[in-house]
């Protein structure tokens, strides 16, 4: 029986005409070689997604907080808290680094946009949808009830008086109602865009074994010894970094390298006095211009904004006093520090997929990945021995369930 719209019968003649146009093709194209399955027609290589700008003057964020000077004092106050809070659920649920910078990236993208709820307790619903969909977007996703009793047991210590005030079920209940309905509005409020641009995720991503053995296979054997090192600390300054709303005033890729300069500058000045980056360090694998003195004006926001916003321990503060020729003193870039790119977009992007599409890689990572795989069999192998062993075969038997008479 079809449908009022006639949806039925529509599909049943589409069907019709599918396999009658099939044995066309199949009849004339008898002794012919039939085409093979190609994904690549039938499946795009990569799914793109809405991106929109998420970058502001030092200037338009800092009047954000307002003019009122008691009402900005509270806007901090909340703010702080929903940070603690991301850092508290990345503790208690063993959340990646990389999921708690996106937290608090799109926590200051939301804010910056559509402000914060009046109430602390709001702010912290809001926040707990946040973080919901950085976990989705950057790592495995977890039950929604640990969401629900992390964030719970989070309203009841930080909030006086909640215990005494509401039963906890029905605290729970309401929990897990506000993440539903709070989840679907970050996803519409922020258009589908989930291009985070983490530079936490970015700076493992430009710096893993395909690159290393890819790319930077004829780095000077000096540096390679002493990057490793900058690497880490410049991980460290981004995850402590991300909790002030510097991720509104650069990209990702800016991001990463003004840690990279930053932590290249203090191993400079605590460890080797000589350090530099390789020449076209930054103009090899960075798809933005790193100048001495774009990065001076972003050091200089940077500082301004601690000032404007949260007092914290990470807070870098004098070290963030940072000049041009500081900067040109590590870096070793062919446009020099006042010539700029008049178009952003001339500048070419090392990571563009199509650059990597062929799969053409070196002997040196074939190599490292047959390496890596047979360290990780012989390791499962071994555990596998371990387990199977007399003496742990004789510590399960007592513990083996007796069978029912």
């Amino acid at each position: 029986m079809s449908n009022p719209d006639g949806t039925s019968s529509t599909n049943a003649m589409m069907r019709s005409s599918q396999s009658a146009s099939m044995d066309r093709s199949k009849s004339s194209n008898h002794g012919e070689t039939k085409a093979e399955f190609n994904s690549r027609l039938l499946w795009p290589d990569m799914i793109k997604i809405p991106v929109n700008p998420w970058t502001f003057t030092c200037k338009e964020v800092i009047e954000k907080l307002g003019s009122n000077p008691q009402v900005t004092a509270e806007m901090k106050r909340c703010m702080e808290k929903c940070l603690i809070y991301f850092y508290t659920a990345k503790k208690k649920l063993n959340l990646f680094d990389h999921t708690y910078t996106a937290a608090c990236i799109l926590f200051f993208r939301y804010w910056y946009v559509y402000g914060l709820p009046n109430t602390l307790t709001d702010c912290i619903h809001i926040s707990q949808a946040i973080l919901v969909t950085a976990c989705k977007t950057m790592e495995n996703n977890r039950p929604i009830e640990a969401y629900v009793k992390i964030t719970c047991e989070f309203l009841v210590k930080d909030l006086n008086g909640l215990r005494s005030k509401q039963n906890m079920d029905k605290v729970k209940w309401d929990v897990r109602d506000r993440l539903v309905e709070n989840e679907k509005k970050i996803l519409c409020s922020f258009g589908f865009d989930l291009n985070i641009e983490n530079p936490k995720e970015l700076v493992e991503d430009m710096f893993s074994g395909y690159y290393r053995l890819n790319r930077d296979y004829d780095l000077p054997e000096d540096f390679k010894q002493v990057f490793p090192k900058i690497l880490q600390e410049a991980r460290n300054f981004i995850v402590q970094a991300v909790t002030q709303p510097v991720s509104l005033l650069c990209d990702g890729y800016t991001f990463v390298a003004l840690a990279l300069i930053y932590c290249g500058l203090q191993y400079k000045k605590l460890v080797d006095d000589k350090f530099q980056f390789p020449v076209n360090f930054f103009s090899r694998k960075f798809p933005t211009q790193v100048t001495a003195q774009r990065f001076e004006d972003i050091f200089t926001d940077y500082r301004i904004i601690e000032e404007n916003f949260f007092d914290l321990k990470s807070n870098k503060r004098e070290k963030l006093e940072i000049s041009a020729s500081d900067i040109n003193s590590i870096i070793q870039e062919p446009t020099g520090p006042t010539e700029p790119t008049e178009n952003p977009d001339e500048i070419s992007n090392p990571y563009d997929y199509k650059l990597i599409k062929s799969g053409e890689v070196r002997q040196e990572l074939m190599d490292h990945i047959e390496k890596r795989i047979q360290e990780q069999y012989e390791k499962v192998i071994l555990e596998s021995k371990k387990r199977s062993s007399p003496e742990n075969l004789s510590e399960v038997e007592p513990t083996a369930k007796k069978p029912k008479v």
